[in-house]
């Protein structure tokens, strides 16, 4: 590296280099000029420029999810910084690690009635953003930059799962640095990529004589910390070499193959009929949780009969502090990935017991598989009055698209109705490829999202699934992917309401329907307004002339798919919640 003298800007941008940060999402602004010019000028990092800094938070969200670094997004302090806080909160409710970088007013200014002062002297916006990143730095000293730096970078790994916000005023950026500061490298590529929470050989050997190898009904329920392409990997083989069932949290949807034989599906907040059968029955002796922190919605509501009759153990590497709606018999630190990795590479002696705890449990499998994935109940609908075209059923969309898009397809989901009938009906390919904001959940956040994980992802097909309501609040963040050329297909599932609610208004009455109706807006033509390619599809037999559109593009393109209102399939937990 060169020893000549560098601002600021440049050294920040330098440190992003040498994490191998390939993308910053950002909204310009006079306050970040020196930065702009830093990122103009790197070899290595890309700059997309978003329509709102939510988007651009969002879309940093995204490109963490995706390439396992950490997610960078820029802007200007005050309004730039208040329009991140959405984002923020999407990435510390899941555990998201990602860098905000805002350029304040000059330091000469600051508390002098400047415009957009976000200092003590004006909004003092540190203040709002600390209860949701781990570190709040504002670099007032060139001299302090190293360590500053440092500070912002250190937790910004799948280890610690932290988030920093690192502001600076802009005629700090400008200021030189010797080049001495930026040689020095404590935020080395390497340290990101394989830092991870070692695995408790001790425990889980214990863990393997006490249940795997024992003849006894075990069953595994993953969280959202065992969801990545590596894991999923490991997951898939100790599954099938001690012969235990799986199922998957909602955030743990993606960490295994749906479609196998020892897939129980999604428990809890849109369960699966099997798993719902399999983890709520006394008849299951063991259950061990890996990577969850079993809150409501992956508890079924807190359901008691998630534990009856059963051991609980939880398996974790989260740092936070446990949620305590279950009290486990068992609860062991040990790294979610080297757990799996370690627990893959244990070879059983081929002894008469364990082979017996094969042959019991090959008996236990083939019971619990005749109870399918979806209730049978959730597939009939009335029929419609004479002469009527059928509305097409959202599920059967889903589907539809899961079987004509390619098994390692990344699957990136809004929120609302359609989050529901994704995760029920799409069958998870268990490649880490499904993405979901999970815990906070804000509507249109999938729609910027999708644009990270595409970007992180590049050779990977990408779909974005997501609703009316969604795009009125982010849609416009489709341009972003046409002026960038990438490779999108967004799905808008259009039923003319707020799905979830609107049934809870027709239903039962539960709230006025004109809180939830919407108008029925042409998708269609917005997005041929903003640059993107898109069709609309009314029929089933629609899907593949409509894929095959997309696929001619070479940028994103937009399928409308005109549904009606229909319940969303989530009883098991609506049932839960009634019980609670």
């Amino acid at each position: 590296m060169s020893h000549a003298p560098v601002n600021v800007s440049n050294a920040v941008v330098k440190s992003l280099e040498s994490a191998k940060i390939e993308h910053v999402f950002l909204v310009p602004g006079k306050l970040v000029y020196p930065l702009l010019d830093a990122i103009d000028e790197s070899p290595s990092i890309r700059a997309i420029v978003a329509a709102h800094e939510t988007g651009s938070a969002f879309m940093a969200d995204g490109y963490a999810r995706a390439s396992r670094k950490f997610g960078v997004c820029l802007g200007i302090s005050g309004p730039g910084t208040m329009n991140f806080v959405p984002g923020m909160a999407a990435a510390q409710a899941d555990g998201i690690p990602v860098l905000y970088v805002v350029g304040g007013v000059s330091s000469r200014a600051e508390g002098k009635g400047a415009f957009q002062d976000a200092t003590p002297g004006g909004i003092f916006e540190s203040t709002v953003v600390t209860g949701l990143v781990d570190e709040v730095i504002e670099l007032k000293n060139k001299d302090n930059f190293l360590a500053e730096m440092r500070r912002a970078t250190t937790g910004l790994n799948w280890m610690r799962r932290a988030r920093s916000f690192l502001s600076i005023p802009v005629d700090i950026q400008r200021e030189t640095l010797p080049g001495h500061e930026v040689v020095r490298k404590p935020y080395e590529h390497a340290e990101f990529n394989t830092r991870e929470v070692p695995a408790d050989r001790v425990a889980l050997d214990a863990l393997c004589d006490r249940y795997l190898l024992k003849p006894i009904r075990v069953a595994f329920l993953i969280g959202s910390r065992g969801n990545d392409r590596e894991t999923a990997s490991a997951i898939l083989a100790v599954a099938e070499k001690f012969r235990i069932p799986v199922a998957t949290t909602l955030s743990g949807k993606g960490a295994f193959p749906e479609k196998h034989p020892l897939s129980l599906g999604v428990y809890g907040f849109s369960s699966h009929s099997r798993a719902a059968r399999a983890i709520n029955s006394d008849e299951l002796d063991a259950l061990i949780v890996f990577g969850c922190d079993l809150n409501q919605r992956d508890s079924m509501n807190w359901s008691r009969r998630l534990t009856t009759g059963k051991e609980l153990v939880v398996i974790d590497d989260s740092f936070e502090p446990p949620v305590t709606g279950h009290i486990e018999h068992a609860s062991i630190f040990s790294g979610i990935r080297a757990s799996f990795r370690w627990l893959a590479s244990k070879q059983p002696e081929p002894t008469s017991d364990f082979l017996m705890t094969l042959h019991e449990r090959r008996a236990w499998l083939e019971d619990i598989g005749r109870t399918p994935l979806y209730d049978p109940q959730f597939e009939q609908f009335p029929a419609p009055t004479s002469g009527e075209e059928p509305p097409l059923y959202p599920g059967d969309a889903v589907k539809h698209l899961c079987r004509l898009l390619p098994p390692d397809t990344n699957v990136v989901v809004d929120s609302g109705a359609h989050r529901i009938f994704m995760a029920h009906y799409w069958l998870s390919s268990g490649l880490g490829n499904y993405f979901s904001s999970n815990s906070l959940a804000p509507m249109g956040w999938a729609i910027a999202a999708g644009i990270g994980v595409k970007l992180a992802a590049p050779e990977q097909a990408c779909i974005v699934v997501t609703g009316d309501g969604c795009m009125m609040m982010h849609g416009t963040e489709i341009q972003t992917a046409a002026r960038y050329g990438i490779r999108i297909i967004f799905v808008v599932l259009n039923n003319a309401a707020h799905g979830a609610i609107h049934i809870d208004a027709i239903s039962n009455g539960a709230i006025s329907e004109r809180f939830t109706k919407l108008p029925t807006h042409d998708w269609t033509a917005f997005a041929r307004s903003l640059g993107v390619a898109a069709c609309k599809v009314e029929r089933i037999d629609d899907f593949e002339g409509a894929l095959n559109d997309a696929s001619r593009q070479d940028g994103p393109f937009l399928i409308e798919v005109m549904t009606g209102v229909f319940p969303a399939p989530n009883r098991y937990y609506v049932e839960a919640a009634a019980c609670a």
